[in-house]
């Protein structure tokens, strides 16, 4: 996991945190580094997320909630580390959902997580399967999703997506 010990939600200009040597180096040897090329030029988004063992909350920048729901019925969640790794997965999902109203190709999202020990290889693939460069951070003191009220159910449909976005570059 990226950034644990630090709980700044500052976007790191121009890392994506895959295949960084040869994004710097200017060479793009991989399809993931040309796809952190490409993201490094499109829109960035951030959200926040955290779960218990029944709900996940996701949050947006301004640390407002815009998703928070009882995990799917058939969904067994017995862990703390299983039901963060669901709402990060659910937080990839919407971002995506954005991606493709907006129209860009491909985005960066900044997820800052309250739960340490994620499969952060799991989540990364996730993301690039849904055309988004994932930055992974962890914060599990000031994460507004954690202090969400357990019974105050939000749709994430009720939200307006384009309050995702850090930077408009790349949607003009």
């Amino acid at each position: 996991m990226r950034n644990e010990s630090s709980a700044s939600t500052e976007p790191t200009p121009g890392h994506s945190g895959i295949g960084a040597r040869g994004v710097r180096s200017g060479k793009s040897t991989t399809p993931e580094e040309r796809m952190a090329l490409l993201a490094a030029r499109g829109p960035q988004l951030m959200l926040w997320s955290s779960a218990t063992l029944r709900t996940f909350t996701v949050c947006r920048p301004d640390q407002t909630a815009i998703w928070h729901a009882r995990f799917h019925a058939d969904l067994v969640i017995d862990t703390t580390n299983g039901a963060a790794k669901v709402a990060a997965l659910q937080a990839i999902w919407i971002v995506a959902r954005a991606r493709q109203e907006w129209g860009a190709d491909v985005a960066t999202l900044r997820l800052v997580v309250a739960q340490s020990g994620l499969e952060r290889e799991e989540l990364t693939t996730a993301a690039i399967g849904n055309g988004l460069i994932l930055d992974l951070v962890v914060d599990a003191t000031a994460n507004p999703a954690l202090s969400h009220p357990e019974n105050q159910f939000i749709d994430w449909w009720t939200a307006d997506l384009g309050s995702l976005i850090r930077n408009p570059q790349g949607l003009l």
